[in-house]
């Protein structure tokens, strides 16, 4: 189940690193995983940044701009506190997004 409510959530900031991402969600399921031959590819789903519009699950930002995935993961999981709900927010983040001024 994807859908946020009571459940850990994932945020992927950044976006670049998107075939990890996606082979991680093709071999749990949420896509076959044939599907990431398609990488990149006109009219597929898998592009270079993960965008929500495409509907793939566990794409729960379009991420891109780097460093607005920890204040996306940081809103969630004060959402998460408000609703007294004990489960946890992930956010992964590169080297690079560390020199972004709202990550420091």
């Amino acid at each position: 189940d994807m859908n946020g409510t009571e459940e850990d959530l994932f945020f992927l900031s950044n976006g670049h690193i998107s075939p990890v991402w996606y082979s991680v969600l093709s071999r749990r399921g949420y896509f076959p995983i044939e599907e990431l031959s398609t990488f990149r590819k006109i009219n597929s789903r898998l592009q270079g940044h993960p965008a929500t519009e495409e509907g793939l699950p566990g794409i729960r930002i379009a991420s891109g701009s780097l460093g607005q995935g920890l204040s996306v993961a940081i809103g969630a999981a004060q959402v998460k506190m408000l609703n007294g709900e004990s489960t946890w927010v992930f956010s992964l983040h590169g080297d690079g997004e560390l020199q972004e001024g709202q990550i420091w």
